[in-house]
């Protein structure tokens, strides 16, 4: 259910004709408003243990702000299909990191998917140049994919202490507090009923419930698997963005999509395998 909302989400960036920057602090600002109502009604806390707890998720959330912007501006220099794919390059790299932040080396063969799959992002471009705006948005939305990946695997590391709706709300301040000063737009965003409209959807369905699903996955999950396991999301918002918006894939586009996440799909496969090897291992 999450991996179809959040497939989905991309559309408000081609419905809402405003900049990346504008949408991303009015789904911020009214996602913390309905969590904070939501806290607020269950009467639940939000403080933290220590300033540098608080200070640490806060500092996540400003990647949070990075990685929604380079993600929607991706998709609005070139299309929702090509957004998604080169974002969802982003399990590979979560690959790569994640031994890195457990003090181990890489794996060999996950740096060798993930220069795969960014030979995949290239099988999307027809034309290197940064006038090329599939080029851009391929490259705007690799940046989205690392920002995304680093969050994810600094979450991982607080959510141990803190519920999922906690950590979601002071990530999405810092992301509110960062962007609303560079938010042009934004009053006449909220002034035109239907705009308004999708900004409420966008933050309390596609931000507040999916993010929160999103963070406690990943206390059962590596970041790696929950990330492979989303690679269905370009599909979904491929054809949506077919159906709703007119954008008709290129064919390269198929080919170098299949490859990206035929890449994903690999690493958790080889990620389960090792799991059971080492369950395997321990139970002997």
């Amino acid at each position: 259910m999450t991996i179809l909302i959040m497939g989905n989400v991309t559309l408000f960036a081609k419905l809402l004709p405003f900049p990346a920057v504008t949408i991303i602090s009015g789904r911020a600002l009214f996602s913390v408003i309905l969590l904070g109502l939501f806290f607020w009604l269950r009467g639940k806390s939000v403080s933290y243990r220590s300033f540098k707890d608080f200070l640490f998720v806060f500092g996540i959330g400003i990647l949070f702000a990075l990685h929604w912007v380079t993600y929607f501006h991706s998709i609005q220099v070139s299309t929702v299909a090509v957004g998604m794919l080169s974002l969802f390059t982003y399990p590979v790299f979560s690959a790569i990191m994640e031994p890195l932040f457990g003090g181990k080396r890489p794996d060999p063969f996950s740096f060798f998917l993930a220069c795969f799959s960014l030979f995949g992002l290239f099988l999307i471009v027809p034309d290197l140049s940064w006038d090329n705006q599939m080029f851009q948005g391929v490259v705007w939305g690799v940046v989205s994919a690392v920002l995304y990946a680093i969050r994810n695997l600094l979450t991982k590391e607080m959510h141990v202490h803190y519920p999922s709706a906690q950590i979601l709300f002071t990530q999405l301040i810092a992301t509110a507090l960062v962007l609303l000063p560079f938010a042009d737009g934004l009053f006449v965003m909220f002034a035109e009923p239907k705009y308004l409209l999708f900004q409420v959807v966008l933050a309390g369905v596609f931000t507040s419930l999916a993010h929160t699903i999103w963070i406690r996955s990943l206390s059962n999950l590596s970041v790696t698997t929950a990330g492979t396991l989303s690679t269905l999301s370009p599909i979904y918002g491929s054809l949506a963005a077919w159906y709703f918006l007119g954008e008709i894939p290129p064919e390269r586009l198929w080919l170098g999509g299949a490859v990206i996440l035929f890449c994903a799909v690999l690493e958790v496969f080889r990620k389960k395998a090792e799991s059971e090897k080492r369950g395997e291992v321990g139970s002997g």
